[in-house]
């Protein structure tokens, strides 16, 4: 099972890599001016992944986190036929918008899932080992998707995601998921929020996502405007990252033993300091290649610990609790673009560097307070 469910994060999540690198092949194949319009679908993808994740993901408490998977994935099949038959960039944008619609509702009920079938004290090792999924969408999603597109069109990319999500309906259909708790009460985003502990998780994932997104956004320029290096060389970027991120999962029972307060201040102050190590070397390329395994590593445990520490806060309400995740996570990526961009524009990947540390610093004082309050609360209740 966990595997099933990595391979559905590898497949929904390549959607979201996928059209950047294609967009040139989209706007000619649709006779759009140009490539930036063409991203016009992806950010519609995106707010169509935080409306539902907000909205629609809560329902996976009232229906169960299988079900609610499993029309997520219908929603998503049906938002990839859409974009791969698209006869224009508004036919492409609303298929985007209904693809994003279907993972706000299935990722939520992934990490759901997640959080259900792993054994007592080894909920971290089977969270990364799902979320090792980004990997596969980040290193085929990115390295195969212009080579698919060169040879067979940029449709077929859309079509073999599509086949692939149907492939993996079929198991997860099929699957005989272990008894969960169903809430027998409405939830919302709203009760969500009022889950004790939401607010300073929530606050851990926007830290990481904006830090991540506001260097990752800014990368492709870097590499062509500062470094005059060509469009592809972002790939071999993506494939560090991405085998960073894989290979970090043999970390994973550290953060079991750990927990999430004393890991994320130990991941965010490490994550801070790699940024600023960045700085020293993001003009020299084959070094920044290099460094971004690295920075795959670190990025794959604060992503675990964010995660698996909002799965925790209350059964009832899983659903719309990592709904509440996913809408955050994704908000991030506008927020850092739009935050970042002055940053870029100024002084170039070195300041987005120092900004992504800032927010990385911001969100280990968070963890560090968490575990002050924590220890006083216990020598309160022993005196």
């Amino acid at each position: 099972m966990i595997l099933l469910l990595m391979l559905c994060v590898g497949l929904i999540g390549a959607n979201s890599l996928v059209l950047s690198p294609i967009a040139a092949e989209v706007a000619q194949g649709l006779g759009v001016g140009s490539a930036a319009e063409v991203m016009t679908a992806a950010a519609i993808y995106g707010f169509g992944v935080a409306l539902s994740a907000l909205f629609l993901a809560p329902r996976a408490d009232r229906i169960g986190a299988p079900k609610a998977l499993k029309q997520g994935l219908i929603l998503v099949i049906l938002g990839m036929a859409a974009s791969g038959f698209a006869p224009s960039l508004l036919i492409l944008s609303l298929g985007q918008g209904l693809t994003g619609a279907g993972v706000g509702i299935a990722l939520p009920a992934i990490y759901s899932l997640a959080a259900i079938i792993a054994p007592k004290g080894k909920e971290a090792r089977v969270m990364g080992l799902v979320l090792t999924g980004w990997t596969l969408s980040m290193v085929g999603g990115v390295t195969l998707a212009a080579f698919i597109a060169d040879f067979w069109g940029w449709r077929s990319v859309f079509g073999l995601l599509g086949i692939g999500i149907v492939a993996i309906f079929v198991p997860v259909h099929y699957a005989n998921f272990p008894p969960h708790t169903v809430s027998d009460v409405t939830t919302s985003p709203f009760s969500a929020l009022q889950v004790p502990g939401i607010l300073p998780a929530l606050f851990s994932v926007l830290m990481l996502g904006t830090g991540f997104y506001g260097v990752y956004n800014f990368l492709g320029a870097h590499l062509t405007d500062n470094l005059s290096r060509n469009v592809s060389d972002a790939g071999l970027l993506t494939l560090s990252y991405g085998l960073g991120f894989g290979a970090s999962t043999l970390l994973d029972p550290w953060l079991d033993r750990v927990g999430p307060r004393r890991g994320l201040l130990a991941v965010f102050s490490a994550l801070g300091l790699y940024y600023l190590a960045m700085t020293f070397w993001s003009d020299t390329y084959y070094v920044l290649v290099a460094m971004m395994f690295g920075w795959g590593i670190v990025q794959h445990l604060g992503l675990n610990l964010t995660v698996g520490r909002l799965s925790q806060l209350d059964a009832s309400q899983r659903g719309a609790v990592m709904g509440l995740n996913s809408t955050v996570m994704y908000l991030s990526v506008f927020g850092a673009t739009l935050a970042f961009r002055p940053l870029f524009e100024g002084g170039g990947l070195t300041l987005c560097l120092i900004g992504a540390s800032l927010l990385a610093f911001l969100g280990a004082s968070e963890a560090l307070f968490a575990r002050l309050r924590a220890r006083r609360d216990l020598i309160l209740e022993n005196s």
